[in-house]
């Protein structure tokens, strides 16, 4: 039996008045709000790994890359190499 995909994209979400935020498996079409001050959260960014993936792990093989300088293995979403600090080409979002 092959396990189902999770098919909700989970984002972290910010309330703009207090700052607030949260990570939430949210629907596109849904409204959340901030159980503690009442605000509406809002998207800033989708959290790797994206939905559908086979995948709950933030850095699953299909979300890395391997730095051009030392060749260590760095998050597709990271601008800089966290081991020798090498700037990264932009990515067009299919890697």
């Amino acid at each position: 039996m092959v396990p189902s995909l999770p098919a909700r994209q989970t984002y972290r979400m910010r309330a703009p008045a207090s700052g607030r935020e949260a990570f939430v498996e949210a629907d596109p079409d849904g409204v959340y709000v901030d159980r503690e001050t009442g605000e509406e959260l809002r998207p800033v960014t989708r959290v790797l790994p994206l939905a559908p993936s086979p995948s709950a792990l933030l850095r699953a093989p299909e979300n890395l890359t391997e730095c051009r300088r030392c060749k260590q293995l760095i998050g597709i979403d990271l601008s800089d190499c966290p081991h020798c600090g090498l700037r990264q080409e932009a990515t067009n979002g299919d890697s």
